[in-house]
């Protein structure tokens, strides 16, 4: 009796203790993802740095390192490029094996970046939008429900099948002769988009990965059902831009078997991204699906790529450095030569026999000068930007008061 009732006892503690393993083990949240912990910036956020001074994050994946005065941000396309950001220790109950990073926001004004270390520890940093920025430290349940949403967006999206993924993305200009090709770091892309002009965006899909192998599953020209789709054209191939359909005006196999997609997006200027891209394919009951992806922008300005190398062309740069009355003069005496100028007879403002080489224009009367010394233009060490605002007004003098009468010649 008393041997029975020992073994009872023994596999009821076994029981018990499998029925607290399993109650505690849902509570175990361990998304192990390879790589560095990294966040998604989609817009410029400041933060305050570990002296109180404000700074600007530009919009992209970091990655998080912690360091005594705050949190390190590391850019993923330039790792060379980090910003250091104040934040404050806090605890968390989450069992992790890694650190992880954290990025959200619940408020309209806030942005919330988190890195949680291994130990219970972690730390935290509050930035804005605006610039206003709060320094009271959040309460801990409100963490703790904020943490515990995250890690459950993060479960739905690993249980999301998926069958492929972006492998390329391009995008090309009408006035430009090469397109801009995309670069990807980990899990997001950055493509050069242009701030002014609407181009033809080319996304190329392969198959994914598969868990636990990392091998290429079916590429799309593998798979007959999309190979008659994509030659009929028919209707069910869909491109998803920020979770809608997207009409791609070209659909095409490429040699290596990979699924062309191309399309003229809608607010597709360089402030209107990060955007997040999807292929979803369907035939029948059929349905694959890739990975939505996101896209951040390195703006391109039409300015800088088409119009200043116009500008700063050294028939203009000759005329657009002499900022000074004294350089106007040096300019004359070293094309006409010190020993005749200013004893020359010939050599006196406006002589179109002794002056045309350098001031005759078609169609102007030989009245083309340099710029007035008053107006300030002086383009040596100027930026795109500078000469740009310029160059398109409203026209000042050097010292930024607005000149209404005409500029007096430079002698």
């Amino acid at each position: 009796m008393t041997k029975r009732r020992t073994v009872i006892i023994v596999f009821s503690s076994i029981g018990l203790m499998g029925l607290l393993y399993a109650c505690s083990g849902t509570q175990v949240t361990d998304l192990t993802e390879p790589g560095p912990p990294t966040v998604e910036i989609d817009k410029e956020v400041h933060f305050l740095t570990p002296k109180g001074e404000d700074i600007v994050v530009a919009p992209g994946a970091y990655e998080l390192q912690a360091q005594k005065e705050g949190l390190r941000l590391v850019a993923e396309e330039d790792t060379s490029e980090s910003q250091l950001i104040e934040a404050k220790p806090i605890t968390h109950e989450e069992t992790r094996k890694t650190s992880t990073a954290l990025s959200f926001s619940e408020q309209e004004d806030e942005q919330i970046v988190m890195l949680l270390l291994p130990n219970g520890k972690g730390l935290e940093a509050q930035g804005s939008y605006s610039g206003v920025h709060k320094r009271a430290l959040r309460p801990q349940d409100l963490r703790r429900r904020q943490i515990a949403q995250q890690f459950d967006i993060r479960k739905k999206l690993k249980l999301k099948p998926a069958q492929f993924e972006l492998s390329a993305v391009s995008v090309k200009y009408s006035n430009l002769k090469r397109p801009y090709i995309g670069k990807k770091s980990r899990n997001t892309w950055r493509l050069a988009v242009s701030d002014t002009l609407n181009g033809s965006f080319s996304f190329a899909w392969t198959g994914a990965r598969g868990i636990g192998t990392g091998q290429l599953l079916q590429k799309p020209n593998q798979i007959p059902e999309i190979r008659d789709l994509v030659k009929t054209r028919q209707c069910c191939v869909k491109l998803l831009v920020n979770g809608r359909e997207v009409k791609s005006t070209q659909m095409q196999f490429a040699k290596d078997g990979n699924l062309i997609t191309t399309a003229s997006l809608p607010s597709a200027r360089a402030h209107k991204w990060p955007k997040t891209v999807q292929l979803v394919i369907s035939k029948g009951q059929k349905k694959w699906e890739s990975l939505a992806t996101k896209i951040y922008a390195t703006t391109v300005s039409y300015y800088t790529n088409v119009l200043h190398p116009i500008f700063s062309h050294d028939r203009c740069v000759t005329c657009h450095t002499l900022g000074t009355q004294q350089a106007i003069v040096s300019m004359h005496q070293s094309r006409i030569g010190a020993d005749s100028y200013p004893d020359n007879p010939e050599a006196k403002p406006h002589n179109p026999n002794f002056c045309g080489g350098c001031h005759s224009a078609p169609n102007l009367n030989n009245e083309w000068f340099s710029p007035s010394a008053l107006q300030g233009i002086n383009w040596q060490g100027w930026s795109p930007g500078q000469v740009c605002a310029k160059v398109t007004g409203p026209f000042t003098n050097k010292d930024g008061v607005t000149h209404a009468e005409p500029y007096p010649l430079p002698f």
